[in-house]
């Protein structure tokens, strides 16, 4: 590196190629051949993308990631304000990490720097016997218009907390049904029940995929008011999304440990996406066609080298707007939808009923003859070792008798069929009906 570049402003080295190609990736379902805005401050670099002001990404690689970080902030502007901001093509600085990491068995070392407005931002990648860099122009563009894509922290009506590789399984399955519109779904139950889903509809018809309720995939789901504070229950949150937009937080979610969304009655959605450092999905296809080298190769040696153990992860925040609101009539059609079960019939929740007790002139007869005796009408138990009989009178015409019906054997399963509650599980990954 040259003594110009070891002055800038910006400097920061690493050699974990792998895991900024894992970062940037997120990046290219808003574009591939689109501006990227960087933002370098005391931190580290934050990636910022727009579409169409409906939707926006941030995301963060933190100082931890590098070996080196240096920075030289601006004396004259407050700390909160103090950053370097940049654009470049997003895949020209993909293209280039990612050539690098997929030819080169050895350990690579990759430096960049930048030094302020109009000056060029700078790649060197550096192993055991070459040196390679790469220069970019970089232009400034207007800041990014937030209008409408600004949290409301203090007006939520929904969060929740979904464990990452199942909300990507249930995006991908909404993908291949070929999704036009997508609704999220999320309701509580004064029970401790929760409900949350995703509800496609696409030229093949309305379908649902429900996210199990279990605390391990579940962690956690709350419905507020608006005011973010005061819960509300057995009221559905109803979000409508064009799936072409939502679907763009797929690639996040595909490196994610947890997901969190958040909603205010603004209809904004924020989703915060944490990727920890073991959990981390690798994109580099050569740990697989090389794992069989010898293990003193240098390739070897390239992958026993790991995450600082102080480094968060990647972490990344996606806002997007609603479509539109939805109408009364559509959201009880979204309710019908909801409340039938995989079979198309009406579910319902268990509800203990009270068994309701004869007076006490109805069973005075029976409570006389027999102390030990229940007084429950349904208690078929009885302690005389003779059947119990019920008479049945017949016409006048024909000659009285007597005809004896045991009821003592009453077959117990024919009560428990008349339950109408059907209790399905809740620990299987995500259904799609």
């Amino acid at each position: 590196m040259s003594p110009k570049e070891e002055e800038a402003r910006f400097v920061a080295t690493t050699v974990h190629l792998d895991h900024i190609t894992t970062a940037l990736n997120c990046l290219t379902a808003f574009g591939t051949k689109e501006d990227v805005l960087i933002y370098i401050d005391r931190d580290g670099l934050s990636f910022v993308r727009e579409n169409n002001r409906t939707i926006k990404i941030q995301l963060l690689l933190a100082k931890e990631l590098f070996m080196s970080y240096t920075y030289e902030g601006d004396d004259d502007v407050d700390e909160e304000n103090d950053h370097m901001k940049l654009c470049i093509k997003i895949n020209h600085l993909l293209d280039s990490v990612n050539i690098m990491n997929n030819n080169n068995d050895d350990v690579v070392e990759c430096t960049m720097s930048y030094d302020g407005n109009g000056a060029q931002f700078v790649l060197i990648f550096e192993d055991s016997l070459i040196s390679e860099r790469v220069s970019y122009s970089t232009y400034l563009v207007k800041e990014i218009d937030n209008t409408g894509l600004i949290l409301d922290k203090n007006q939520l009506i929904m969060e929740c907390i979904i464990r990452g590789d199942v909300l990507y399984s249930a995006l991908k399955d909404l993908k291949e049904i070929d999704c036009k519109e997508c609704y999220v779904y999320a309701k509580t139950y004064e029970d401790g029940g929760n409900l949350f889903a995703l509800i496609s509809k696409s030229n093949q018809g309305i379908s649902k995929i429900k996210i199990p309720s279990s605390r391990s995939i579940l962690e956690k789901l709350e419905v507020y008011e608006d005011d973010s504070t005061t819960l509300c229950h057995n009221t559905p949150v109803i979000g409508y999304f064009d799936f072409n937009t939502f679907d763009k937080i797929r690639m996040s979610t595909k490196i994610a440990s947890k997901v969190l969304f958040r909603m205010d009655v603004h209809g904004l959605l924020s989703v915060n996406i944490l990727s920890q450092t073991d959990d981390i999905i690798i994109t580099d296809n050569r740990k697989n066609s090389k794992s069989n080298n010898d293990k003193g190769s240098r390739n070897s040696n390239k992958q026993q080298i790991e995450l600082p153990n102080d480094y968060p992860g990647i972490v990344s925040e996606i806002c997007l707007l609603e479509k539109e609101r939805i109408d009364e009539e559509a959201q009880e059609d979204i309710e019908a939808l909801m409340e039938t079960d995989e079979f198309g019939g009406r579910k319902k929740r268990k509800v203990e009923v009270a068994i309701r007790r004869p007076k006490s002139s109805d069973v005075e007869e029976a409570d006389n003859s027999q102390p030990g005796n229940s007084s429950n009408l349904l208690d078929l138990s009885t302690t005389d070792p003779e059947e119990k009989h019920k008479h049945i009178p017949h016409n006048d015409d024909s000659e009285d008798s007597n005809v004896s019906t045991n009821v003592s054997n009453i077959n117990e399963d024919d009560e428990e069929r008349t339950n109408s509650s059907v209790n399905y599980g809740a620990q299987d990954l995500p259904l799609f009906f």
